[in-house]
């Protein structure tokens, strides 16, 4: 629907046929995640008694395995499962947060999208069909991947036809920060890879600085005869891959927040990465120093429980990727502050 008259979002009003079009596309975005937990149209309809809706998968990954946590953390009992039967609610804790940031990014911006006109473009119709069809195939393969993509697309389809381009560049950002919301099975496929290169990382840093060290696939050990022995097993919480999606989102909130320019924002999210690694390479050195001078039971712990300083070696992690960012980011800010050169700015120098 093209709008004549283009007036600026702040005057827009709750007209009858306002109300009308925001429940209508509130009902579809509902209706598409399938908000009834246990009808039997789920998403995932073979998956027998697991079978999950999109919004299911949301609820039951978070809200009810921590509540399981919580419940067996006071009785003593065993904790459930989560009906996602992929991902452990604890290691995907901050996707909770995601819809209460996007909520406060829509209210940062605000002052600028209140002054911007509301001019709704027919071209939201091919978005929104688009995104329509992907849903039906994610249905179709019953993979909630497609189905939360699907999503992504049948929101901007609905801003572009209700609101217009302008606003959708401006929410472009916020809507693709709703992807951290969903917790993502797959990258446990690639965690192995990680580790590989994470022990390789710890043995040659290990070596560099002196200390005598033998690499056996993803473990680190002592040389024979050397007293104390020592091993290290980089196992796949210590590979990183859990930080990574947690750093990759706070390095995207703080890009937006910090940040105008677009090759200030792509610089940050791109180095999210490769910190991780460092990061998380600082710590396996950590806990292999310690446990070559102070023992196991003191740097990692035994029988499944993590000593007090594995764990809170793993904050240092983010100490690590925090401080980094906040670098990068002050050099990027001071760079791209720096006045332009005479030549530059038609000056006579």
């Amino acid at each position: 629907m093209d709008f004549a008259a283009a007036a600026p979002l702040k005057n827009w009003r709750w007209t009858r046929q306002n109300i009308l079009g925001v429940a209508a596309a509130a009902l579809t975005c509902w209706s598409l995640l399938d908000a009834v937990l246990y009808c039997d149209t789920s998403y995932r309809a073979t998956f027998g008694n697991n079978r999950c809706t999109l919004v299911g998968l949301f609820i039951s990954t978070f809200w009810d395995d921590l509540r399981d946590q919580f419940g067996a953390l006071l009785h003593g009992s065993s904790p459930g499962g989560s009906l996602a039967g992929e991902v452990v609610a604890t290691e995907w804790t901050q996707c909770l947060f995601v819809p209460f940031i996007v909520g406060w990014m829509v209210y940062w911006l605000w002052p600028r999208l209140r002054e911007m006109p509301v001019r709704g473009s027919t071209q939201g119709y091919a978005i929104l069909g688009t995104g329509l069809v992907l849903y039906l195939l994610g249905f179709l393969a019953e993979n909630y991947y497609v189905g939360v993509v699907s999503m992504e697309v049948v929101y901007c389809g609905l801003i572009v036809l209700f609101l217009g381009w302008p606003i959708m560049r401006v929410l472009f950002f916020p809507v693709a920060f709703l992807l951290f919301m969903w917790p993502y099975g797959f990258f446990e496929d690639v965690a192995f890879q990680l580790r590989l290169l994470m022990s390789t990382l710890s043995h040659h840093t290990l070596t560099l600085i002196g200390v005598p060290n033998a690499l056996n696939g993803t473990a680190i050990i002592s040389p024979p005869n050397q007293t104390p022995p020592f091993a290290i097993d980089i196992a796949d919480p210590c590979s990183g891959i859990r930080s990574l999606f947690a750093l990759v989102m706070i390095a995207a909130l703080a890009a937006f927040v910090l940040y105008r320019h677009t090759w200030q924002k792509l610089i940050i999210l791109a180095l999210s990465v490769p910190l991780v690694i460092l990061g998380n390479l600082v710590r396996i050195i950590m806990l292999t120093l310690a446990t070559i001078h102070f023992g196991e039971k003191f740097a990692l712990g035994e029988n499944d429980h993590p000593s007090w300083f594995h764990e809170g070696a793993g904050y240092v992690v983010y100490l690590i990727n925090f401080g980094c960012l906040l670098g990068v980011g002050w050099l990027l800010t001071k760079w791209s502050s720096r006045p332009a050169p005479a030549e530059e700015r038609n000056e006579v120098p």
